[in-house]
Formats: C-alpha cells, structure tokens, sequence
C-alpha cells in the first residue's frame, strides 16, 4: 500500500494498492485509489529505533506532535468492536474491550505497548480501544516504534475507521468505513503486507534510496500517451 499526501503539512492523501504474483514478476496496482486522513498537522519520518535512515530532509515523528510517520511499515494484528473479523478479513483479530488500552504516556515502562487495565493505572494516559466513537470500529496496528520501543518516538499508530464528517487524525491514517473494509478484506497477512506513506515530492528520491520497487512512481507523461 502506498500512501502519498501534497506535502508534510497535507492532512490528506490517496492510497494505492499494489501487488504482484510471483518475486520475479512487476508489481501492478489493484482497484481504484482510495481517500486517506492522515495527522492533523501531516507527516513526519519515522523516529523509531528500527526506521531507516530518511532518503531526504523533513520533520521528525514525535509523541503528540500530530503527525503521522512516514516511512515504509509493517502491518500487524486487527481490534474491532465485534466479536469476530469482518467477512472476508484474514488478519488476526482481537475484539476490543472496555479494558483495552494504548499506552501513550512516555515516562511509563508500557509506553506504546496494548494492555488490559484491570486495576488502577500505573500510566498517566492511554487511549481506550472501545471507544464511543466509530474511530476504532476497526483498527490494524501499524509497526512504527514497537518491539524495540524509543519513549517520545509516537505511540498508538493505526489504520482505522474516519467515520462522517471525516476529518484528520493525531497521528494515525485513516479510511471512510467501506473503504477500509475494502483495504481489510484484499490484505493477505500471508504475503507480509507493507504501508509506505509519503509526501509525494519525496517518492523518487526514496525509490531510489531504499531501492524500492521502480513501478511505484509514475510514468512520464510520453509513456501515458503512447
């Protein structure tokens, strides 16, 4: 999946998806793009201690700085408010509880890390997963700053539900419901599925560096008109 905003500060991008059948085969873009909410103050490269070197200059991921982290990420388990997957999603599923909690407090030794709250709290703040919005109705948890955890690097990074009106997120990508359904059920965790997100001004640059797959950036306008 390839996510690409108008630049650090854009709330919003569109997302593509890719896939290709075999190692040797191209990579070829499946369906039509769909709409993204990113941070409310846009993105930021990934600070965590497993990231890259970025290809390129730009702002820093941070806790609370209302960025998303740009970067290439993995994808990890599924929480939802129901008590099973949607029909057609393979990702591991976890239903969400009242109890369920993101840790977001820096100083806390479970800084980032999805925990039950069954006494009182030993963490200044966390997010609840169950909330009473739709915001985490579904929700994939994204790999930036987990095992190897940096305090202050960001926190609680998800794919998730942008209910109506739609709006940016504190940190997170966000999709109109059916269209993350849509995203859920062509994710096949089986084939290590893969987010890039960026400003589309750095996507040739990081191509290049990171030597990601060449079909990712657009033809020139005389190959589109051949």
């Amino acid at each position: 999946m390839v996510v690409l905003s108008d630049g650090w500060e854009a709330q919003t991008g569109t997302l593509t998806r890719w896939e290709r059948q075999s190692r040797s085969s191209r990579w070829s873009p499946v369906g039509a793009p769909l709409s993204v909410w990113l941070g409310r103050a846009g993105m930021a490269w990934r600070s965590d201690p497993t990231a890259p070197a970025p290809p390129t200059t730009g702002p820093h991921k941070r806790e609370g700085d209302g960025r998303a982290p740009a970067g290439l990420m993995s994808l990890h388990e599924m929480w939802g408010y129901d008590g099973h997957a949607p029909e057609g999603v393979t990702l591991p599923y976890h239903q969400a509880t009242e109890l369920d909690r993101c840790v977001d407090d820096v100083d806390s030794p479970l800084y980032n890390q999805l925990v039950k709250q069954t006494a009182p709290p030993t963490w200044r703040s966390a997010e609840q997963l169950r909330m009473t919005s739709d915001h985490y109705k579904y929700l994939v948890v994204i790999g930036y700053n987990r095992g190897t955890v940096r305090p202050g690097a960001g926190s609680c990074i998800f794919l998730h539900v942008a209910p109506p009106p739609h709006g940016p997120t504190a940190g997170c990508t966000a999709l109109a419901e059916a269209d993350l359904l849509t995203l859920l059920r062509w994710l096949e965790p089986k084939k290590r599925p893969l987010l890039l997100q960026l400003p589309r001004t750095t996507l040739q640059v990081t191509v290049s560096k990171w030597q990601l797959p060449p079909e990712l950036l657009p033809a020139p306008a005389n190959a589109r008109h051949r």
